[in-house]
């Protein structure tokens, strides 16, 4: 069908000397109706990570997750940040209030019309859970739904995100030798760039990837070096990463680099106009008091955390994702590009 289109309208043009302009139903700004489909790990999770009793991996449905988040009741959502999180400024561009619901709420035979949230929390893209099913699964699950028809299967105007922090499948990556990350991100994107052809074959038109942040300036590796910054990518993980993404999967060109690298970096390191209001750049407003305790944990009723008072200075909210302000920050620099690209 878009094949059909591209040719009508270049012999249209070519029969009126170049005087008409071909555009498919929707492509006006004002008319478009863009749907978005979002996955990932913790930085695109909108709820989908099940319910349970506090834990390291259920964090997000307890305080202090959500605890500045005016658009849901200053309450936890399951987001994993103080308030709304990536897809949910990537989809104010697409003219959507937040981003699509989770998937896990879906009613049985209903798909809300702005798309649908299939990223969890703790997800990897080749490492994954069964309440964390990694990049492969969540895309299939995506199919099942085009294919049943309860996804409709016309994706005109469709946005994919894929988004990844790295800390599942590069969990090891202090104990890691300069072979296994190669290896290691090699399988990643792959399996990334697989992802990709997959949403694009069953419709979707245009693809956002996120690259991946320099990790070791994340609060999650930098606490070592009481977060000075001075080894931010000692072991290229992260260049090595993004190396193989610019080779494999952006130079297609319905395909947008979402830099976060980039983003990241000139929000952290005091080059970027938008990064002086970020006081505190690389340590976390939710600190943990040993390294084996997660932000909101409790121990007999006390907790094992300390809260900031000024959660909007501060650049990153726990080990590993950013605060609500970071977040808008990051894709505030972005978003005439990826406008652009739209």
């Amino acid at each position: 069908m878009k094949l059909l289109f591209a040719v009508v309208c270049t012999l249209l043009i070519l029969l009126s000397a170049g005087n008409v302009e071909c555009r498919r139903h929707g492509d006006s700004d004002s008319d478009r109706q863009y749907k978005l489909f979002v996955f990932g790990d913790d930085y695109a999770d909108t709820g989908n990570y099940p319910l349970a009793d506090l834990s390291k991996t259920t964090r997000a449905w307890y305080y202090p997750y959500g605890s500045n988040d005016k658009d849901h009741g200053m309450s936890a959502s399951g987001r994993f940040s103080n308030g709304l999180v990536l897809p949910d400024f990537i989809a104010r561009i697409l003219g959507l209030d937040e981003s699509p619901p989770a998937e896990r709420s879906r009613e049985q035979d209903g798909v809300d019309p702005s798309g649908m949230n299939f990223a969890v929390g703790g997800a990897g893209v080749v490492e994954g859970t069964h309440e964390a099913p990694k990049l492969g699964t969540q895309v299939d699950k995506f199919r099942r739904l085009v294919r049943h028809g309860i996804i409709d299967k016309d994706l005109t105007d469709s946005v994919a995100l894929i988004a990844f922090s790295g800390k599942r499948d590069y969990a090891r990556v202090n104990d890691m030798t300069s072979s296994e990350i190669n290896a290691m991100a090699q399988d990643v994107t792959d399996k990334i760039a697989d992802a990709v052809e997959q949403l694009m074959d069953l419709g979707v038109e245009k693809v956002l990837v996120s690259t991946l942040p320099p990790i070791g300036c994340t609060p999650w590796l930098s606490r070592s070096s009481d977060h000075s910054g001075s080894s931010c990518d000692s072991q290229k993980v992260s260049s090595i990463h993004n190396a193989y993404l610019e080779e494999k999967v952006f130079n297609d060109a319905a395909v947008f680099n979402l830099d976060l690298t980039t983003m990241f970096k000139r929000l952290t390191s005091g080059s970027g106009s938008l990064s002086k209001k970020f006081k505190h750049k690389l340590e976390p407003c939710c600190e943990i008091f040993d390294q084996s305790e997660y932000c909101g944990q409790m121990e007999d009723g006390v907790a094992a955390y300390s809260l900031c008072s000024t959660p909007d200075k501060y650049f990153y909210w726990d080990d590993i994702n950013p605060t609500h302000a970071g977040w808008k920050a990051v894709v505030k620099e972005l978003e005439e590009s990826i406008k652009n690209f739209l």
